[in-house]
């Protein structure tokens, strides 16, 4: 699966505003804004990863709802403020649990909004979820790893590096060693089963061939999960990988397709193996699994 480095929080801005009531508060840098809900947990801090549920509004006008668009909570980097009313000054008054508006005069947007008029104010809420933490993302991970091949009854073997692979039918001969160039088919799919891409599909890949992706092994040309599940294979064979997010997209994502933090689902087929050094010629869309341009 190509690697994606493109951090997409800004475009997930959305999810839910509550009404506005009395209580109103300023940043040190003057954006007003309400505590609806005041949560339990640790005040936030620059530097922190947090998964929040956004919301953006103008006036009565749902602009966008991040739970729409991505289906989980979105990952957000506490940054210093670099400019007035930057939400980032906001966000740091908030704590684990908290819910909150922000009040931000259009005109001091830098991009006009055409459906905007002089003072009106952008009202973006976020929900605080808790703050990221990856040892604790593993541990939810395994646990929906485990409900899900309990769910489908499959058998899967771990790798060293946590890749549940669960064989369908057994290959033969070695195991691709790294450098060797492997040709997979594949069809990825999230835990809830919404297919985001295949090898085997002509409605996902419209003028596209449908062949194997080829790439060699263990070279960093695929996420780590694609690496460890399909070096675990002989040819021929045929499996479910089950890659925890960290070994995927990460606390990243690759929205819409992929939210935040998701644990993905592979079919696959190991069609051939070459020894060594054939650099990989497959031409794949951005979306696609485990692509491999460096």
């Amino acid at each position: 699966m190509k690697k994606n480095n493109q951090f997409l929080v800004v475009a997930a801005l959305g999810l839910f505003m509550a009404s506005c009531g009395t209580g109103v508060k300023k940043t040190p840098g003057g954006v007003e804004y309400i505590v609806h809900k005041s949560g339990s947990g640790a005040q936030l801090k620059l530097g922190d990863t947090v998964l929040m549920n956004v919301s953006q509004r103008l006036n009565d006008s749902l602009l966008g709802e991040s739970r729409k668009i991505v289906g989980k909570p979105v990952p957000v980097i506490l940054t210093a403020p670099k400019e007035k009313y930057d939400l980032m000054e906001g966000l740091a008054q908030l704590h684990e649990g908290d819910s909150a508006t922000f009040f931000i005069p259009i005109d001091s947007l830098p991009q006009h909004l055409p459906f905007g008029k002089k003072g009106d104010k952008l009202k973006v809420t976020f929900a605080v979820v808790n703050k990221f933490s990856a040892a604790s993302q593993k541990e939810a991970d395994e646990k929906e790893i485990k409900a899900f091949l309990d769910k489908n009854s499959l058998k899967a073997t771990p790798t060293p590096e946590g890749v549940y692979v669960a064989v369908s039918q057994e290959g033969s001969g070695e195991l691709p060693k790294p450098g060797d160039t492997v040709y997979v088919h594949y069809t990825g799919k999230t835990l809830d089963g919404k297919v985001f891409d295949s090898s085997l599909d002509s409605t996902l890949r419209p003028g596209m061939k449908l062949e194997p992706i080829k790439f060699p092994i263990g070279r960093g040309f695929v996420i780590k999960g694609w690496d460890a599940g399909i070096g675990s294979l002989k040819k021929g064979s045929k499996a479910t990988l089950l890659i925890p997010s960290g070994l995927a997209y990460g606390l990243q994502g690759s929205p819409p397709a992929i939210p935040s933090n998701s644990v993905l689902v592979f079919d696959v087929q190991l069609v051939d193996v070459k020894a060594g050094g054939v650099a990989p010629a497959t031409s794949l869309p951005d979306m696609a699994p485990p692509a491999a341009k460096k």
